[in-house]
Formats: C-alpha cells, sequence, structure tokens
C-alpha cells in the first residue's frame, strides 16, 4: 500500500466512526474544567475579599477579550483542518497548522507584551475604586504577560480536534486545572509554609500551569497529526490557506469582539452600581459559565462533524446533523438550569455569605431558566454556520442585535429604570433570543449551502510531498 493509500484508508475509518457523541464529551470535560480554571480564582480568592474577587473578575474581562483576538486564526484553523482531512489532504492540514502557530506566536507575544507595559490605561475604562485597580494590575502584568502560551494553545488545541482525538485536549484541560488548584491552594493561602500571596498568587499559579499544558499539547500534537510537522513549514507560510482560515476567523472573532466589548460595556454600567453589584455580577456570571459548557461543548463537536462532511461533499447529511444536535443541547441544557434554580441559594452561598449578593444572585441564576435556552440556539447553530463558511450573517446578527437591543435596553432597565444588575440581565436575555432566532432561520433556509471556503481545487487529491 502506498504512502498516499495507507493516510487515506486511516482517514477514511476515523470520519466512518467519528459521532457528535464521541467527539463533544471530552470536549464538555474539556471546557467544564477550563471554565473551572476560573472559577477556582473567583472561588479561592472570594476566601480573601470581595474587592479581590472584583479584581480578578475585570482582569479576566480584559484577558478574555484578547483572547477572541487569538481566536481570529483559532476559530477558523479547526474548519480548515477538518476540511481538508474530509478530502484526505493530510500533508496540506499540517502545513497550515504550522502557518497558523507561527502567526498566533507572533500575534500573541505582541499582546502580551501590551498587557504589561499599557495595564494601567486598559483599567482607565472602569469605574473601579484604587484598591480593586491596583489588585487587577497584579493579575493583568502576570497572567496577562503569558498570554502567548495561550495563543499557541488555542491554535493546537482546535489542529488536534479536528484529527479526531478530542480526549486528548480534554486531558490537558484536566492536568492544567489540577495544577492550578495546587498552584493557587499554595499561593493564595500559604500553605506549608509559603507567603500568602493573594491575587499574585492566583496569577503566578495560572501563569505556571499554562506553561506545561502548553508544553504537553506540542507533544500531543507532533504525535497526533495525520502528516508530520516539518520545521519548514513554520516559515514557508501557506498564505492562501491563511486567508481562508482568516475568512472564517476575522468575521467570526468580530463577533466574539462585538460580544465582549458589548459585556465590557454592560459591566460597566454595572460597576456604577457598587461593589455588591459587581460582586453579583461576576459570582453570577462564574455559575452561569457552567449552564452554557454543554451547548458550547456540542456547538464545537458538531462544527467539526459538518466540516469534514461539508470538506467530503455532503452538505445534506450535514443539515440534518445540526438539527439533532441542536434538540439534545436544548433539552440538557434546560434540564440542568432547572435542577440548578432548586438550589439556587446554597449555590449562591458557595462563594459569599453577604445576603444582599445571595438574594439577588438567586434572583437571577432563576432568571437563567428563561436566558439560556435562546444562548443554546447560537452556540450550536453558529458553529455550524461557520464550518459551512456563512460566517458574515452571525457577525451582522451580532452588531445589530448587541448594539442595537442589549446595550440600550441594559442602560434602560439597569439604571434608567433602577432594576440594577437583574435589568442587564433580562437585556442580554433580549439579545440572545433576537440572535438564536434568526441563526436557525438562516440555517432552516440553507443559504450556507452555497458558501465556499476552499476551492474545488483545494478540496481534491493530496499532495504528498514535503
Amino acid at each position: 500500500m502506498s504512502l498516499s493509500q495507507e493516510s487515506g484508508s486511516k482517514q477514511a475509518q476515523v470520519v466512518k466512526t467519528m459521532t457528535v457523541f464521541a467527539i463533544t464529551w471530552p470536549i464538555f470535560i474539556e471546557m467544564l474544567f477550563h471554565i473551572l480554571m476560573g472559577s477556582v480564582d473567583t472561588f479561592m480568592l472570594s476566601h480573601v475579599s470581595d474587592e479581590v474577587v472584583s479584581a480578578v473578575g475585570v482582569s479576566r474581562q480584559l484577558i478574555e477579550f484578547t483572547i477572541i483576538l487569538f481566536n481570529l486564526l483559532g476559530l477558523g484553523v479547526g474548519v480548515i483542518i477538518a476540511q481538508l482531512l474530509g478530502a484526505q489532504k493530510h500533508v496540506d492540514a499540517s502545513r497550515v497548522t504550522a502557518s497558523a502557530l507561527t502567526f498566533n506566536l507572533v500575534f500573541g507575544l505582541a499582546l502580551s507584551l501590551m498587557f504589561i507595559v499599557s495595564r494601567d490605561l486598559l483599567l482607565s475604562f472602569y469605574h473601579i475604586t484604587p484598591t480593586i485597580k491596583e489588585n487587577a494590575e497584579i493579575y493583568m502584568m502576570l497572567a496577562g504577560g503569558s498570554l502567548f502560551l495561550e495563543a499557541l494553545m488555542l491554535t493546537a488545541g482546535p489542529v488536534i480536534r479536528s484529527h479526531g482525538f478530542t480526549k486528548d485536549t480534554m486531558i490537558v484541560g484536566i492536568g492544567m486545572n489540577i495544577l492550578h488548584i495546587v498552584g493557587n491552594a499554595l499561593l493564595i493561602y500559604g500553605w506549608f509554609g509559603l507567603p500568602q500571596m493573594g491575587v499574585a498568587g492566583a496569577a503566578i499559579s495560572t501563569v505556571i500551569s499554562r506553561a506545561v499544558a502548553c508544553v504537553w499539547i506540542f507533544i500531543l500534537l507532533y504525535k497526533r497529526v495525520s502528516a508530520p510537522i516539518r520545521i519548514k513549514y513554520y516559515v514557508q507560510l501557506q498564505w492562501s490557506k491563511l486567508v481562508a482560515i482568516l475568512k472564517i476567523g476575522i468575521p467570526a472573532g468580530l463577533e466574539w469582539l462585538s460580544y465582549q466589548l458589548s459585556q465590557m460595556m454592560v459591566t460597566r454600567f454595572v460597576s456604577f452600581m457598587g461593589t455588591t453589584a459587581i460582586a453579583t455580577h461576576f459570582y453570577t456570571n462564574t455559575i452561569v459559565y457552567f449552564f452554557m459548557v454543554f451547548g458550547m461543548a456540542v456547538g464545537e463537536g458538531t462544527e467539526i462533524i459538518v466540516a469534514r462532511l461539508i470538506g467530503a461533499g455532503d452538505k445534506e447529511k450535514a443539515y440534518h446533523q445540526l438539527l439533532r444536535s441542536l434538540k439534545w443541547s436544548l433539552v440538557i441544557t434546560i434540564a440542568v438550569i432547572v435542577v440548578v434554580s432548586f438550589f439556587r441559594y446554597e449555590v449562591m452561598a458557595i462563594f459569599t455569605d453577604e445576603p444582599a449578593i445571595i438574594q439577588l444572585g438567586a434572583a437571577i441564576l432563576l432568571f437563567c431558566i428563561l436566558l439560556e435556552p435562546g444562548r443554546v440556539f447560537n452556540h450550536v447553530v453558529i458553529n455550524s454556520l461557520r464550518a459551512a463558511g456563512d460566517v458574515q450573517f452571525p457577525l451582522m446578527m451580532a452588531i445589530i442585535s448587541m448594539w442595537g437591543i442589549k446595550i440600550p435596553l441594559a442602560y434602560v432597565l439597569g439604571i434608567h429604570l433602577g432594576y440594577g444588575v437583574l435589568g442587564v440581565w433580562i437585556a442580554h436575555a433580549c439579545d440572545e433570543w433576537v440572535r438564536g432566532i434568526f441563526h436557525y432561520l438562516r440555517w432552516k433556509g440553507r443559504k450556507w449551502q452555497h458558501k465556499s471556503l476552499l476551492s474545488k481545487a483545494e478540496l481534491q487529491a493530496d499532495s504528498l510531498s514535503g
């Protein structure tokens, strides 16, 4: 058997046995532990003070905003790799992987430097107390200064998952979080005679766990790719494929950028409501991430399957796959929210013993029964639209709905009418449902079937020359 036949046979077997469930459950566990990493900081620092939690919450929002910029490639590379693998173009997939890693490393180093030298300027956006700002600067300098490692992981991870090895990235996520929890315990609380470092300890723990995970994921990347990644590929950039990646990544990244900017604006509104409102907002956001994780995992798993099917030319099967994934994601997400709503006071009490925060946070958690189903539509459908190359429509909807509905409504309900943080969350729900319905109708209308990321020539016979 020739190398081409052997590679094609191996890949065909992977595609044949690959199901949404088999791909999604490791992504779900990985995302769960990734969210846990931020939640662990919130939980452990809540035993220090609510002001410290607010400082880390503000800092993480800025860091997450930057991570979206890394995903300009990360969001697109997984789709392009999956389409190339579906078309049996293994060497091209490895070349594209190396090009994307080089691009995001340079970009990551530039943004990490920005967090180190411009942290004061970045924090000036928020209306926060001097104590919160001082702690936020410490976290941003350390955790933000190591973001280039996140840029590499956000590129390598989708490549590994697109090859079907979602368990690998899951194991890295679990290992990274275990290391982070241990590091937090040692450096925040000063276990075993170490100094109690508070926010600085949480940031240092984040850097160490991130560095270990980055090395680990690169070892797995070289082990799992279907064609070897040669050193020369890192300098021989595949510009045509990078352009195709950015055709997905830029609109998808701008969509997430719009979301994050709108969330930052909403947080700015909340910051004028006082420390209790800020702390409640971040505590409930931390909890709600766990509601979101299943829909996000199903969205990513379905995206890989849909991209593979489109690469293989089977758009009809891709259409029905999304509808099945959406149904099960809605059922499970709603079930989880209903169960948590019965224990909403107890859940809030995990983070704080302040009665006002617990009462307000519990009301928001109950309201999430209405919010989260709308968000599921967006998580699941947008990913599949992206896999098909239909990336302009979600961006257009993000701009119209977030800035035309959520921001004005958050101001009117939260500040003008005095509903506070709950008013802000009501505005958020309106935005999610409007976008979710329109995205679902877009998929049902099948306009995405006429989109194209790679030409027919690029999805034909593999070149095995290295």
